[in-house]
Formats: C-alpha cells, sequence, structure tokens
C-alpha cells in the first residue's frame, strides 16, 4: 500500500506540478515537501508543522480530507505517546543584584544624610535670626517706661513757655520763641492724651503715627534728627520732651505743630505754616 507522500508525489506529477511551483504558492520551503513525499517527518520542525504542511499540500491538489486524515490522526497519537523530558544539565545562572550595601557604605550614606540635616538646621537657623534681626529694625519706638529709663538726664532744665496774655485768636497765630535746651543725643518724645486728640508725628517726610488718642492713651517716639509732632487739640496733649515735661501748648481745640530737634524745639504756628503731611486734620479744627 502506497504512503501519504508517495500519493501526494503521484498527483503532483499527474497534474504535471514541480516542487518548486509549490513551494512559490504557498511560500512554504521545497525541501519540506520533499521530506514530505520521503515520509521523512524528522526532516520537519515538529508534529505542528508536518500536520500544517499536509494539509496545505493535500489542499493545493485538490484532495479530499478522507485522503490524508488518517496520517494526520496517526501523527498527533505518536505525538502524545512520546514523552518529554528536560535535559539533564546544570544552567548557571548568575545571582540577581541585591540592593544591599557594605558597611562602608551604609555609614557614607548616613554621614551624607546627617551632614545635609545639619545644613538644612543651619540655613533654617540664619534665615530665622536675620528675620528677627529685620522685624528689631522695624518696630515702633520705646514704651513710655522704656524711654524714661533710656532717656539721659540733662544738665539743665528748660524754660518753660510763656502761657499767652491774648485771646485765642491772637494766640494762635502770634509767633513761639524756641526754648533751647541743653541736651545730647537722639529726640525722645512721650505724648500723653488728657482728652481725645489727633496726633500726627513725622520724621523729616516720612510719616510715623497718625490716630486719634483718647483719655489716658500713651505714645512714644524717636528719631536721630527732627521729629515733628502735630497736635489737633493742644490743650489736651501734653509732651515730655528728652525726659523734660513741657506745659500745653496751647489751649482745648487748637491746632499746634512743634519740632523737636536734640537741642530745642520750636511751635511752628498753623497760620505760618501750611501742614500737607499724610493723615493730618485740617488746621483751625479739632478733631
Amino acid at each position: 500500500m502506497a504512503t501519504l507522500g508517495e500519493r501526494l508525489r503521484a498527483e503532483r506529477e499527474r497534474r504535471g506540478l514541480t516542487i518548486g511551483e509549490l513551494a512559490q504558492q504557498t511560500r512554504i520551503s521545497a525541501r519540506f515537501f520533499e521530506a514530505i513525499e520521503r515520509d521523512d517527518r524528522s526532516s520537519l520542525p515538529g508534529g505542528f508543522f508536518y500536520r500544517s504542511f499536509v494539509r496545505q499540500y493535500a489542499r493545493m491538489l485538490d484532495l479530499p480530507e478522507e485522503a490524508y486524515q488518517g496520517e494526520i490522526e496517526r501523527s498527533l497519537a505518536e505525538e502524545s505517546e512520546r514523552s518529554y523530558s528536560v535535559p539533564d544539565r546544570h544552567i548557571d545562572v548568575p545571582p540577581l543584584p541585591t540592593a544591599g550595601r557594605s558597611r562602608k557604605e551604609e555609614a557614607l550614606w548616613w554621614a551624607a544624610r546627617a551632614g545635609g540635616l545639619v545644613a538644612a538646621l543651619a540655613l533654617c537657623t540664619a534665615a530665622y535670626i536675620g528675620w528677627e534681626r529685620w522685624k528689631a529694625s522695624q518696630l515702633p519706638p520705646l514704651t513710655p517706661a522704656a524711654e524714661k529709663k533710656a532717656a539721659p538726664e540733662p544738665a539743665a532744665q528748660p524754660a518753660a513757655q510763656p502761657a499767652p496774655s491774648g485771646p485765642p485768636a491772637a494766640e494762635s497765630t502770634a509767633p513761639a520763641a524756641p526754648a533751647p535746651v541743653v541736651s545730647s543725643g537722639a529726640v525722645r518724645v512721650i505724648v500723653r492724651a488728657s482728652d481725645l486728640s489727633w496726633v500726627g508725628v513725622w520724621q523729616g517726610r516720612k510719616f510715623l503715627f497718625g490716630d486719634l488718642l483718647r483719655a489716658g492713651e500713651v505714645r512714644g517716639f524717636g528719631a536721630d534728627d527732627v521729629l515733628r509732632v502735630k497736635i489737633g487739640n493742644a490743650g489736651a496733649v501734653s509732651v515730655e520732651w528728652n525726659g523734660q515735661a513741657l506745659p500745653p501748648f496751647g489751649p482745648r481745640g487748637q491746632v499746634r505743630t512743634v519740632e523737636f530737634r536734640s537741642d530745642r524745639y520750636e511751635v511752628i504756628q498753623p497760620a505760618a505754616r501750611q501742614e500737607t503731611e499724610e493723615g493730618a486734620p485740617p488746621d483751625g479744627a479739632a478733631p
């Protein structure tokens, strides 16, 4: 009885086909068709490829399925009975790298972390000290109690300003002479309100303070050159200048502007000097 390979070769030759033509149409290597015709399954890649190539070969020749189905089933049975074994050979697989460090590397790693932490703490400390110094430079002048302790004792008492003898209208326009006093150092002024009054304070062109003071309120200010104080209710405000208590600069309801220096102070009458500082109330009007 002819084998499947012999039957396929006979049918091919009957149809006048060459193995090369079959290989060109199926894109299967010609040597595989030759192995099939020789029934040499060992020259084929495996049982699966053998069965696939046989089917394609038979379909190219228009053979019915019964012509090769028995050979396909026989191939499957032989393949299922064949036992597979793993080759007895040692495969040298290198060990996987681990994330562990040596003791020296671990010590260096911790030292680097500690150094970074110390550097961060030093940077934060320097930033905090700089911030505190900047805030201290922006603080308002000393409180009245501290002003009394810090103000130096003058060698002589300042001359009291004479009380005005004319009516209030004339008093508001009469110039007040500067009162010389022996003093040294910066200008320190403490303002105390016995009644409601607006008070504004400037250091040169810099506006330091401007608000209503109520009875009993005290404010202290300091400068290195000149302090100018504007009082909206002169009779309700008393001033302490470089530790020396001064009499009121005018009656109640009158506006007074006074310039304080380290060695003298001067009352500037509203009619003689137009005040334009920020926040100051209009002259001659009580707050």
